[in-house]
């Protein structure tokens, strides 16, 4: 793994607008800038779908009911709090790693449509700080075990605190045993917008984010310590994620949302690495990197460059006018907004929205426009989630749209624009 950071591991979870997709319109990869910016529909249209790889998702949960996974979603185990205990957490109070998963693998925007998702807990809400943490030991802890239940590629949308100290020797250490037992570990390069350093050397690839016009994001580590760049959203304006600007994947409860930050670019680079894997089951962990990194297109600041799914697989370019039609509009209904709930420090949570709403509008879709965050002083060791535009939360002024204005905050590295890790 290549960053740089404290030991006090830190990231965190922005405000999700909340996407009320009628059956189908969710339904085609080749609608979102993201999976065009990575060549992925050209992968997919090829029959490659992951199918079989085990990828471990170390965060904060998933929605393992949400219709989109089509059970493909293992027990998994909780490993928040010192030990690993199989079978299912609660739920995902984050959203972050459903959104994280759908991206890996969900069948309407994942990479690695038929690849299966091993959850592992290694993130907590605390409803007194208004946080998604945990601690350098719980992921060590989840690394271990997920090598164990034999996943293949382990992504880690999660990073350390930017104050210039050194990383967690726990996880680096659990990272070495991953690598050394053929894992692909994937971590995201958090969103300091600072260069990075070579902190693990080749246990790990360190993914930073591009935004729609191919560029890095403007929130992205970058530099020498960055081994690829895939999408993950650069909204233009603070607090605003739309489906032009952000990454569309799943949220609990059958929904969908966008968000943006490196916590969205990482699983983009773990579903081409299942895909990988799937379309050449004796491929080594090496030989997985290095296809990654040698068909990567040039990029300044992020390593090799920007992750290329159709060259990855050594899929022959198409020429325009023969890739197929543009891109149909995605349709979006719009929903009712969500009544708050009383969990502390919990922003208002979407309900699930049927087929019969309101006259539907066309993308784009409106956006939820946010606050900035304060940042909070630095604090002991804990690990973080990475995802865009902490805000506070607030309620939606927007009919038609449910907004998840969820966990946000600190982590103790203040950002002139903070845009989530």
């Amino acid at each position: 793994m290549k960053r740089t950071g404290s030991v006090a591991i830190a990231a965190v979870l922005a405000a999700a607008t909340v996407l009320a997709l009628p059956a189908g319109a969710a339904n085609d990869q080749q609608d979102t800038w993201h999976a065009r910016q990575a060549q992925i529909p050209q992968a997919q249209a090829a029959g490659r779908d992951g199918a079989g790889v085990l990828v471990a998702v170390l965060d904060s949960w998933v929605d393992r009911d949400h219709p989109d996974f089509g059970g493909r979603v293992l027990a998994g185990a909780d490993c928040a709090g010192g030990s690993c205990r199989p079978g299912p957490a609660s739920s995902d109070q984050c959203d972050h790693g459903t959104h994280v998963s759908g991206t890996v693998a969900s069948s309407s925007f994942g990479v690695a449509p038929r690849a299966r998702v091993l959850p592992v807990r290694v993130l907590t809400y605390d409803p007194a700080s208004g946080e998604c943490t945990g601690e350098p030991a719980d992921v060590a802890a989840g690394i271990r075990w997920a090598v164990a239940q034999g996943a293949q590629v382990l992504n880690l949308s999660l990073g350390p605190d930017v104050h210039g100290l050194s990383s967690s020797t726990t996880i680096a250490a659990a990272v070495t045993e991953a690598a050394a037992a053929g894992a692909v570990v994937i971590f995201s390069a958090g969103n300091a917008n600072v260069p990075v350093a070579d902190e693990y050397g080749s246990s790990a690839l360190i993914v930073a984010a591009t935004g729609p016009s191919g560029a890095l994001a403007s929130y992205s580590q970058r530099g020498t310590g960055v081994d690829l760049a895939a999408p993950g959203g650069d909204p233009r304006t603070p607090g605003v994620c739309t489906r032009e600007e952000c990454v569309t994947s799943l949220y609990p409860g059958g929904r969908y949302s966008v968000a943006a930050g490196t916590s969205m670019a990482a699983p983009h680079v773990s579903g081409i690495a299942a895909l990988l894997l799937a379309q050449e089951p004796s491929r080594t962990r090496q030989q997985v990197i290095d296809r990654l990194l040698s068909t990567a297109s040039p990029l300044a600041g992020a390593g090799s460059g920007l992750v290329n799914a159709r060259a990855a697989l050594g899929i022959p370019a198409v020429p325009a006018a023969r890739a197929g039609n543009p891109p149909r509009p995605v349709t979006i209904a719009p929903a009712a907004p969500a009544p708050p709930t009383s969990s502390p420090g919990r922003s208002p949570r979407p309900t699930p929205t049927t087929s019969a709403s309101p006259a539907a509008t066309t993308t784009p879709a409106p956006a939820v426009v946010v606050p900035a965050v304060v940042a909070l002083p630095a604090q002991q060791p804990v690990v973080r989630s990475q995802q865009a535009d902490p805000p506070a939360p607030v309620p939606t002024p927007l009919a038609g749209l449910a907004a998840a204005l969820a966990l946000v905050v600190g982590g103790g590295a203040a950002y002139a624009r903070r845009v989530g890790r």
